[in-house]
């Protein structure tokens, strides 16, 4: 029983939830039946109207009860031409039309029905409740399980590799020569294991432009690459435009191995190589991908192809180290390309040897990505170059450098210290004027 009850075929059985053929003939079967057993009971009162209760009316409400008013009213039918039967059996002599009877029993199997069909109604819904539930409760688990998967991917993918764009150019910086005048395009292999690291590269080259065109030969190459088709209309693209171009700009009628093809240029507007994909996951090819792919590229193009500006620099002031004006001039194009947000501060102190000890901290203290340069080594003078950094970092900064301050010397700022600074965030104005605007305000000019 409590079997039956667990799977709700009892419940089925007692009120089923559609009425087929087979309730129609069922109910005033049931009636019959009663009728029968009545007579064997009670010969001369089959219908068992006489007494205190009304046996076959009771027999007419669980038909109601089963399959509602509708077939509740043919049960009472039924016990109508019973009743009408019995009387040309013989039975029932002297006895008038019970009315009353009938009307109250008629009554009741209505309200009864009634109850057995709101409830079935009532039920329907639940069921269709629940079985909308369970759908939803089935999707929600499948994308759960998805998401849970994506999130371990993630999570994993996180642990395994970096993503942020800090990371991306100290590996960048840490993979070049310092000196590379000697290769038109060095560290090619470490460049194209760095865009597979955080942009997901799986197969491309990268290959050098000279005489105004691609030398098909490669720099350098990232696993089973095909020969270079100097006639691919996405390379050819992004070759004559020289910007980036990817497979989702080429439309349906591209039938070219390539990817993404990207040009490597400096900030002279001089191209000095391509940098073609033949495959890479479809789902990273999207703006923050192709951004970081770019942002790469250029850094890599100002810091071993130099424009004519570094040479400028390093000739107004001989002490600039080459990497600091490499990386200070990619650094402002990117910062006038407003993508990165890059600072360059100034540390002055005064002629007290505690002051000096403090820059000195400060310079041992710089984040590996920050380049420096001591103006005045006899001073200790010193400029950091702070990519990734805007106003609400260089804030940061300052509160991380106060806070050592207080901790270490007991001073509560750099003036108190003895070291004044001057700070600016690289625009698109030359890079000459920005450090002589901010050596002027320091009071070397």
């Amino acid at each position: 029983m409590l079997s039956n009850l667990g799977d709700n075929r009892l419940a089925r059985f007692l009120a089923p939830p559609k009425l087929g053929a087979m309730a129609w003939l069922e109910a005033p079967l049931l009636v019959v039946m009663a009728v029968l057993v009545g007579f064997l009971v009670r010969p001369d009162d089959p219908l068992i109207f006489q007494g205190g209760i009304r046996w076959s009316i009771v027999v007419v409400l669980l038909v109601a009860l089963r399959y509602g008013s509708l077939l509740g009213s043919l049960g009472m039918l039924t016990l109508l031409l019973a009743w009408f039967a019995c009387k040309a059996l013989g039975l029932y002599p002297g006895l008038a039309f019970p009315e009353l009877t009938f009307l109250g029993g008629y009554i009741i199997v209505l309200i009864t029905g009634e109850f057995a069909d709101m409830w079935r109604v009532r039920l329907d819904r639940a069921e269709s409740r629940a079985g909308y539930t369970l759908d939803r409760l089935q999707n929600l688990t499948q994308r759960h399980v998805l998401l849970r998967l994506s999130h371990d991917r993630l999570e994993e993918n996180l642990l395994v590799r970096p993503y942020t764009v800090r990371d991306a150019l100290l590996s960048l910086r840490d993979v070049m020569m310092d000196e590379s005048h000697s290769e038109a395009l060095p560290a090619g292999d470490e460049l194209l294991n760095l865009l597979a690291d955080y942009c997901q590269l799986q197969r491309g080259g990268l290959y050098a432009v000279t005489g105004g065109g691609i030398n098909p030969e490669p720099v350098a190459l990232l696993g089973q690459n095909a020969p270079l088709d100097l006639e691919d209309r996405l390379l050819k693209h992004a070759f004559e435009s020289r910007q980036m171009a990817h497979v989702q700009m080429a439309g349906e009628g591209y039938g070219g191995i390539y990817w993404v093809a990207a040009p490597v240029m400096n900030s002279g507007g001089q191209l000095i190589g391509m940098v073609v994909v033949e495959r890479m996951p479809f789902l990273s090819i999207h703006q923050e991908t192709l951004q970081l792919f770019g942002l790469l590229l250029n850094f890599y193009a100002d810091v071993v192809q130099h424009g004519p500006e570094v040479d400028h620099l390093i000739d107004v002031w001989p002490g600039m180290p080459a990497v600091f004006g490499r990386e200070l001039v990619a650094l402002a194009n990117l910062s006038a390309a407003k993508k990165i947000d890059t600072t360059l501060i100034l540390f002055t102190p005064d002629d007290s040897a505690q002051s000096r000890q403090i820059v000195e901290g400060l310079y041992r203290g710089r984040r590996n990505l920050d380049g420096y340069w001591w103006v005045d080594q006899e001073s200790h003078q010193l400029m950091l170059l702070m990519p990734m950094t805007g106003p609400s970092s260089f804030e940061s900064f300052l509160r991380r450098v106060e806070e050592w301050l207080a901790e270490d010397y007991a001073f509560a700022s750099l003036a108190q210290a003895g070291v004044s600074y001057v700070h600016h965030s690289l625009d698109k104005r030359p890079v000459k004027a920005q450090i002589e605007e901010m050596l002027v305000e320091a009071g070397n000019g």
